[in-house]
């Protein structure tokens, strides 16, 4: 059921380097460190990886055969990397100052690509969901005496999917509610191994998933990322909710003059909420009792639907 939209982020887009083309220097190296990272990013959590088309071919992070596996870039010709999956909890992130402060209230949409990594001499062996984006109001650069990024088991935007295709880029986007000025973000897995599941690729370390990363959008424009929805009539009225992921309340807004029938599946397919004829331009749906798991909102109306993919998560 997962749809991508061939769409750029430019418009709007409230973080710098968001392809992670620009940087000072061409350095074949593994790491986030000086002369080897993308302008305006930081390692938040051990050591991710920068990789490029620009080092010679072959080395350990190139672009498209590297250490972990082969892939081309989204777009451009660079993207980032990280474990998001090991023993112990252990995490890599990287994260980015934004051009400016979130407004409390506002609704904001977020994205980004994710491939997972495969293949490649490090021996990744598995693959996990709950790569994601977490707004902070601080983010301390990581070095090397410094412990782990904690975990807190939450992210504003993630991938309730185990995203497994070792082919295809894949689209990570949600929206919610800042309910805080948060001025950065930190890409990564949030969440502990506990509530993180795991899928094998193949030999290989099973205890170990890594993923690229490129395309990173942040926007308050509903129209400023490209957003994983699947719409049949694009002059169709605008369906928003939050917050994403939901845990007590979901809000959905209907934009327009028409009425609608709004559904709720789950993941298996299976009607959990149902209502005919809605002329409200919000309804407002209490989740606490909802398992925590992926849902997706129907809106039908005048031979038109929308959909968006939402969480649940307690």
């Amino acid at each position: 059921m997962l749809l991508v939209a061939a769409l750029r982020c430019e418009a709007q887009n409230l973080l710098p380097n968001p392809s992670f083309e620009e940087a000072d220097t061409c350095a074949v190296q593994m790491g986030f460190f000086p002369n080897g990272k993308p302008l305006h990013w930081e390692p938040i959590s051990d050591t991710p990886d920068y990789f490029r088309s620009c080092v010679p071919p072959g080395v350990i992070n190139g672009v498209p055969v590297n250490g972990f596996g082969h892939q081309f870039p989204h777009e451009g010709d660079s993207y980032a990397g990280m474990a998001v999956f090991l023993v112990n909890d252990y995490r890599e992130m990287i994260g980015a100052e934004l051009l400016e402060p979130l407004t409390i209230g506002q609704i904001y949409y977020a994205s980004f690509w994710v491939n997972a990594a495969y293949g490649g001499p490090q021996q990744t062996g598995s693959a996990c969901n709950k790569t994601g984006m977490l707004m902070t109001v601080n983010a301390e650069p990581w070095d090397q005496d410094m412990p782990p990024y904690p975990l807190r088991d939450f992210a504003q935007v993630f991938s309730a999917d185990v995203i497994s295709d070792t082919a295809a880029w894949i689209l990570v986007s949600g929206s919610f509610v800042a309910d805080s000025a948060y001025r950065f973000v930190v890409i990564g897995n949030h969440f502990t191994n506990a509530n993180t599941v795991v899928q094998v690729l193949g030999p290989g370390n099973a205890n170990k998933a890594y993923v690229y990363v490129d395309n990173v959008c942040l926007s308050p424009d509903p129209e400023g990322c490209p957003m994983w929805t699947s719409i049949l009539d694009q002059n169709m009225d605008r369906l928003t909710l939050w917050p994403n992921p939901a845990t007590d309340r979901l809000r959905i807004r209907l934009m327009g003059n028409k009425t609608h029938d709004l559904l709720i599946m789950d993941a298996s397919g299976r009607q959990v909420f149902g209502q005919h004829g809605i002329s409200e331009k919000e309804v407002v749906l209490g989740v606490k009792e909802w398992a925590n798991g992926s849902y997706i909102a129907i809106v039908k109306g005048n031979a038109v639907q929308h959909s968006k993919r939402f969480v649940v998560i307690h």
